[in-house]
């Protein structure tokens, strides 16, 4: 294990992130012209390793435009996918024009807008919006973008659409259900539980509908404040602090160490040709790209939340799971046991070693990665950010009851490893319904096989197949087959995140199966923040950032906002203090004060009309 000196580290972050810069650039613009609805464009189709922001460059032309006229790459691009690339670049014919997100706030015209409803969504008036925007007079045109604010340093923008405010809460105790609003989401959107929802509304367990009126008792709300940062941000966190619960108690200060541990490998990356990996066209070795990332995206965060009361010193450890005596002897050192936090390492086995130092020191210490619950047991001073596969299969079960009425449930028993799977959604299912008064009668039929789905199967109702395994030849012919057999059903599939990362499985039976998820990790690139935090990183390294870039900004955001705010008395209480982040939503969990505390935040996802949406948060 080495500590890193940080000029070491920005030397070497420069010579990763610009591997490939003669690569990128060294395209030139498609020969294939077409026009489309009276329109010219170049048709480019995308090499391996080739980003928006590379293309955008070779056209001269903004990121935005091209998602404007290609809203399949919100989701990224593939090799051999073709964009429409408007034949006359918008920088150079209408640059007074150009979508500047440094300066403005966006906003897409969808279909049916109107200006009225935008003035209302961003509580802008309609004057001011046509100042920003002098062509609507004409009439808005779908796809377009409109200016619907101008960004502030350091502040949060004024111009955040209404229902994003920062009170959500019932004008007496009395709510009336909006049209699509269900159980589940009025529970999250008021922080009221399910059960006292049923409680005080049993007519509710037959389901709800628009315009009924259910009692939510006291008047409650959930109170937040926004994080301020360099980059305009729609972050949230509960600044409520409840007393701690634990023996420790440590006091606020101005200045925190931090430990980073991380693989960057640096006796590997330094063995490294670049010239030879610039000539293959390859990428930088993954792990070392991830820590990267990882550390890049953590201190753009530190700095947007350094201040002259508020400093963060960043002690960096190259680690990996070897050399655990090595380790051992690091954390005996007096710098391990000066630090006020530690996030890392990212392997089970050399965060066990360090954990165990870390509660014997008082130091609360952040797993970003590791998925399993052992490393909670024992340990109040542990965190972990990345759900157990479990809670994610319990959300799925919750969701499914509250939200799926008048369903039926089929529990698919793929193979035997994934036995526990299925006992855990179903013993979750069957709790509910015992909470909600309702009949097991109502409870999951179980079957092997697409035989057994197609005799399970009720007409008239909406048939749930759920199905929970990592066997991807299983998985492949299992869904083919069943979205043949679906043809004029309705029938939706449940099941783990990573069916939609099958290479040769077809995306469009996703789309027909209306394929239902629960994730904890998903990156909006309609955001305009996420976007900007985006071009941040590929205007300086001439690249598109990794998932690791936005967790590693996340985590730091969540962690030290909080320490900043609160004290280090936060780091006992973080069930108290609830976040939704860019890449990751923050909701932890413990049953007790002798045990870690675990991120039980997940959101369901699912596939409609060839797009991902996000349908809920628990």
């Amino acid at each position: 294990m080495t500590k890193i000196k940080t000029s070491y580290l920005i030397f070497i972050l420069t010579i990763a992130c610009c591997i490939l810069p003669s690569a990128l650039f060294s395209q030139t613009k498609s020969t294939d012209v077409k026009t489309i609805n009276g329109k010219k464009y170049y048709i480019h189709k995308v090499e391996k390793g080739q980003s928006l922001y590379a293309i955008a460059k070779t056209y001269n032309m903004d990121v935005n435009s091209i998602l404007a006229e290609n809203d399949e790459a919100i989701d990224g691009l593939k090799p051999g996918q073709e964009l429409k690339i408007p034949f006359e670049s918008l920088l150079t014919k209408q640059s007074s024009n150009a979508i500047d997100t440094n300066k403005y706030v966006y906003h897409k015209i969808s279909k049916g807008e109107t200006i009225y409803g935008i003035t209302k969504k961003y509580n802008i008036d309609e004057k001011k919006l046509a100042t920003f925007n002098p062509t609507i007079s004409g009439g808005l045109k779908e796809g377009e973008y409109v200016i619907v604010g101008e960004k502030k340093k350091n502040t949060t923008a004024t111009t955040k659409p209404q229902t994003n405010t920062s009170t959500v809460a019932t004008t007496s105790d009395l709510y009336t259900v909006q049209q699509s609003e269900t159980l589940y989401g009025i529970s999250k959107k008021l922080n009221i539980s399910q059960d006292d929802l049923l409680k005080w509304n049993p007519e509710a367990k037959d389901g709800i509908k628009q315009g009924q009126v259910l009692k939510v008792s006291a008047q409650k709300a959930l109170t937040t404040s926004v994080v301020s940062s360099s980059i305009t941000s729609s972050n949230t966190l509960t600044t409520t602090v409840v007393k701690d619960t634990t023996t420790f108690h440590k006091a606020k200060k101005a200045s925190y160490n931090v430990a980073l541990f991380l693989p960057f490998k640096l006796d590997e990356v330094e063995s490294i040709n670049i010239d030879d990996l610039t000539r293959a066209k390859a990428s930088f070795p993954q792990t070392q790209s991830l820590a990267l990332d990882f550390y890049i995206g953590f201190k753009k965060a530190v700095d947007s939340l350094v201040s002259k009361d508020f400093d963060v010193n960043i002690h960096i450890y190259d680690t990996d799971d070897r050399d655990s005596a090595k380790i051992e002897a690091i954390c005996k050192t007096v710098e391990f046991k000066s630090q006020d936090v530690i996030f890392g390492p990212l392997y089970s086995s050399v965060f066990k070693i360090v954990s165990k130092y870390a509660k014997e020191n008082h130091i609360p210490i952040i797993s970003p990665v590791i998925q399993h619950n052992k490393i909670l047991f024992d340990n109040p001073m542990v965190s972990k950010i990345t759900p157990s596969v479990y809670t994610l299969i319990e959300n799925l079960a919750d969701y499914s009851l509250d939200s799926l009425s008048d369903t039926r449930m089929i529990l698919v028993n793929a193979t035997t490893k994934d036995q526990a799977y299925n006992k855990s959604f179903k013993n979750q299912y069957n709790e509910g319904l015992i909470n909600h008064k309702r009949s097991l009668k109502d409870s999951i039929v179980e079957v092997k096989g697409l035989a057994g789905v197609k005799g399970a199967y009720v007409a008239g109702k909406k048939n749930v197949v759920v199905l929970f395994t990592n066997n991807l030849v299983y998985l492949q012919d299992f869904i083919t087959q069943l979205s043949v057999y679906s043809d004029k059903k309705d029938i939706t599939l449940m099941g783990f995140s990573s069916v939609a990362n099958i290479d040769n499985l077809d995306q469009d039976y996703l789309n027909v199966l209306n394929f239902h998820f629960a994730e904890t990790n998903h990156i909006d690139l309609k955001d305009s923040t996420t976007r900007q935090l985006a071009k941040h990183y590929q205007e300086f390294y001439i690249a598109d950032p990794s998932e690791s870039y936005f967790e590693g900004h996340d985590v730091a955001m969540y962690y030290l906002s909080h320490l900043k705010t609160i004290g280090p008395d936060f780091f006992f209480n973080l069930d108290k203090n609830n976040w939704r982040g860019i890449f990751t939503d923050y909701k932890f969990f413990r049953p007790d004060t002798e045990t870690g505390f675990e991120n039980k935040a997940t959101s369901i996802y699912k596939y409609s009309n060839y797009q991902l949406q996000k349908i809920g948060w628990k």
